[in-house]
């Protein structure tokens, strides 16, 4: 029986809280000083009136601020349907730029014909610091020459035959063999200078490509400010629109908060 005592007090506690945050709630809305305490708690025609005089500038400046808004967003949403398109097209464009094969290494061109260090690839010449006899000696790259803009000369003398590598900068490098190497040697200087024609091609076609693409996106970038620009004037007028209603909005509850300090409850309302 003792522990039944508590429940009506807690209840009486929790509707004391609640009126008292009610009141405070109130009190907040409609601000007073005890000498004018009438008009936030009267429910005479001229204190109904105040109250409801600053409550109507109130609930006017949330619509006219959820109207700004909306508008705002829909204004937006038609300029970025507009431009989407063309935005599309500089990603698509940019990616496509952005995948462009890369003259790397690429895959090794009849290493069956491959003599001690030198070893053929799509791309470039490799000067082993060793014979590549395994997958470890291989890695062993003395010198990594892109094939673009070399030459490669056959030749011979009385005890041996040589591959001359001639660098774009004029520098050159010879690797010798013997004499009974001799058609392996032409062989693989024959394979040099095709590969050579087939890597300086590829470059060709890839800075075409890209130039290609470097123009398009040029253009579709200008596409795309066109359609942005040509949407803005729309976008800056209801813009500004919202913001004339905004504006608006604020002077007349400031008035209304004004009046409600000046001649209802003596203090200016929180909002």
């Amino acid at each position: 029986m003792a522990g039944t005592g508590g429940h009506p007090v807690r209840t009486v506690i929790v509707v004391l809280v609640v009126v008292g945050c009610g009141l405070l709630f109130w009190l907040l809305r409609y601000p007073c000083v005890p000498g004018r305490a009438r008009f936030t708690f009267s429910f005479g025609a001229e204190e109904r009136a105040a109250r409801r005089a600053l409550s109507d500038a109130r609930g006017e400046r949330r619509s006219a601020y959820d109207k700004a808004h909306r508008s705002e967003a829909d204004a937006e949403r038609r300029w970025s349907e507009r431009v989407a398109p063309y935005r599309k097209r500089v990603q698509e464009l940019q990616a496509a730029r952005a995948v462009l094969p890369k003259p790397g290494q690429g895959q090794a061109v009849r290493p069956e014909r491959w003599l001690p260090r030198l070893e053929l690839h799509q791309h470039v010449l490799l000067f082993m610091t060793e014979e590549a006899s395994d997958a470890a000696d291989r890695a062993s790259v003395d010198e990594r020459l892109p094939l673009a803009g070399i030459a490669v000369e056959f030749g011979h003398t009385r005890d041996n035959v040589h591959i001359r590598v001639t660098r774009p900068d004029g520098t050159s490098r010879t690797e010798h063999y013997p004499r009974d190497r001799e058609v392996a040697a032409y062989d693989l200087t024959e394979d040099i200078r095709n590969q050579v024609l087939r890597h300086e091609e590829f470059l060709r076609r890839l800075e075409a490509r890209e130039a290609e693409l470097v123009a398009e996106i040029k253009r579709a970038e200008a596409d795309l400010a066109q359609a942005g620009e040509a949407g803005r004037p729309e976008l800056d007028t209801i813009r500004e629109a919202a913001r004339t209603r905004r504006a608006r909005a604020d002077a007349l509850l400031r008035a209304a908060r004004d009046g409600w300090k000046k001649d209802a409850g003596g203090l200016r309302p929180w909002r």
